[in-house]
């Protein structure tokens, strides 16, 4: 069986497509796409030089791959964005953990939950004091002394 020219150019973009799925990383599908541009261009008649079928695949799926796959990208694959009024995704903030090295010019560790993290505060704690997490930025946290309520404030209440 002797198939036309154009459709070769049509199986190998049909495949390129389909491959995608199989692959997932938004490149294969513009290869494909030009496969079945220059097909679908075979077929009408517009390009009959073999130059020209590979010069306008390699063009094609080029400039698809570098303008419409950041478009794309970004659309079907999503970007994690901070929501508002949300500082911390991980549930930090306003816990409190326990000093475990004195903080030497305003750094230190504390731990938390049973891990230990490095920490940035303002004021001298010692190991064994209690403090509340303020802010939480990759592996440092910000911390402050956890408020101490003395008998004289619930006496008040």
């Amino acid at each position: 069986m002797d198939l036309p020219e154009y459709s070769y150019w049509i199986i190998a973009g049909l495949a390129l497509v389909i491959a995608e799925f199989a692959i997932s990383g938004l490149v294969v599908i513009f290869f494909g796409i030009a496969a079945l541009l220059v097909g679908s261009l075979k077929f009408i008649g517009l390009l009959d030089d073999t130059t020209w079928e590979l010069t306008v695949f390699a063009i094609t799926s080029l400039l698809s791959l570098v303008f419409v796959r950041r478009v794309l990208n970004d659309k079907l694959m999503g970007r994690e964005q901070q929501r508002e009024g949300e500082e911390d995704s991980a549930g930090l903030i306003g816990h409190r953990a326990t000093v475990a090295e004195t903080f030497a010019k305003g750094t230190g560790t504390v731990n938390y939950r049973g891990a230990r993290w490095q920490a940035q505060c303002s004021h001298p704690l010692n190991p064994g004091d209690i403090v509340r997490i303020t802010q939480h930025e990759g592996l440092w946290l910000t911390v402050e002394p956890w408020p101490v309520i003395s008998p004289q404030d619930t006496q008040k209440n």
